[in-house]
């Protein structure tokens, strides 16, 4: 009997997840590496490393060996991917709660694809974790704008070209009074910001990175062309230098707020921007500190608060502000 066999298997925490996942890619990927190389690499003792190997060797039964001649270790036959290590209960619950808010941000259609991963996986697991969907679904819920049924489509497609990295064409319409015009672009990022869906991609017409709501999306068609995402905006970083979904060439300036003591515990307790640096005052206010290199989103968020909050600088921003409070008030006459 291996070492191992029989035994309940032992819990792993997250850095031994991590830390075997990279012992065994490396020797996946660099045959014949040695215990050496693991201790110096994790600063752990030679113990561990050793004890790292036998769980996957022993426990996972994963293909591998040691070579005494070239001192290293090696797999001994292919392995089609990474294994799932050890999924604890409150990893799958958390699995749960993803799959739950994206079913709330789509249709029925696919909602069931979601549903049916969900379960899949859970499967996988076999008896070592159990749960319960309908339980869960009553203890859970969230009211957010979905896809529509006509955006499914377009979500399997995007899907496609972002996980190919294949060109995407496709007609698309600004607004509801603007002409349609056929796009061709380079799908690099999907999100679902503030209750709608966008695809974030290099458009090879006008040379720049563009964001596409998908509702306003038709006639998409994934083609044969693949790209080599290297070298492209990171869209990620592009969005935490604007507010929202939109950002500009521009630099970042820093904007500061007060924030009324009546809403300082909503604004307080909830990051919206990655830069922010908030103080908070005795009287019960606070400020609001952010860097940001468009305003478009963000004066529609300032506004949005009425007169509790008030934009202490820059200057353009501030008189941005007021003019489109002003012109909202003169509706009401």
């Amino acid at each position: 009997m291996k070492q191992g066999e029989g035994d309940s298997p032992a819990k792993l925490t997250h850095p031994q997840h991590e830390r075997m996942y990279a012992i065994l890619r490396a020797i996946r990927d660099k045959p014949y590496l040695n215990a050496s190389t693991f201790v110096k690499r994790f600063e752990v003792n030679r113990r561990t490393i050793l004890r790292d190997i036998d769980y996957l060797r022993d426990r996972m039964h994963l293909p591998i060996e040691y070579d005494p001649k070239k001192r290293g270790y090696y797999l001994s036959e292919p392995i089609g991917g990474m294994p799932l290590l050890e999924v604890r209960e409150s990893d799958l619950l958390w699995l749960f709660v993803g799959q739950h808010l994206l079913q709330q941000a789509g249709t029925d259609e696919l909602a069931a694809q979601v549903r049916e991963s969900f379960q899949r996986i859970s499967a996988l697991l076999g008896d070592t974790v159990s749960v319960q969907w309908d339980r869960l679904s009553d203890l859970l819920s969230s009211k957010v704008s979905g896809l529509g049924a006509a955006e499914v489509k377009t979500f399997h497609a995007i899907s496609e070209g972002l996980s190919r990295h294949l060109e995407l064409r496709f007609d698309y319409r600004k607004t509801a009074g603007s002409p349609v015009e056929r796009r061709h672009v380079r799908p690099l990022h999907s999100a679902f910001v503030n209750g709608q869906w966008y695809l974030f991609s290099h458009d090879l017409k006008r040379e720049a990175t563009r964001s596409f709501v998908f509702s306003r999306m038709s006639k998409v068609t994934v083609t044969k062309k693949s790209f080599d995402p290297a070298g492209l905006p990171g869209i990620p970083e592009l969005l935490e230098s604007g507010f929202g979904v939109k950002w500009s060439d521009q630099e970042a300036v820093t904007v500061r707020l007060r924030v009324s003591s009546e809403i300082a515990h909503l604004i307080g307790e909830r990051t919206w921007h990655a830069s922010q640096k908030i103080t908070r005052k005795k009287d019960g206010s606070l400020m609001l500190q952010l860097k940001v290199n468009t305003f478009r989103e963000l004066t529609n968020w300032i506004c949005s608060w009425g007169p509790l909050m008030e934009v202490l600088e820059p200057q353009e921003l501030r008189e941005t502000v007021a003019k489109t409070l002003r012109e909202a008030a003169e509706v009401y006459g």
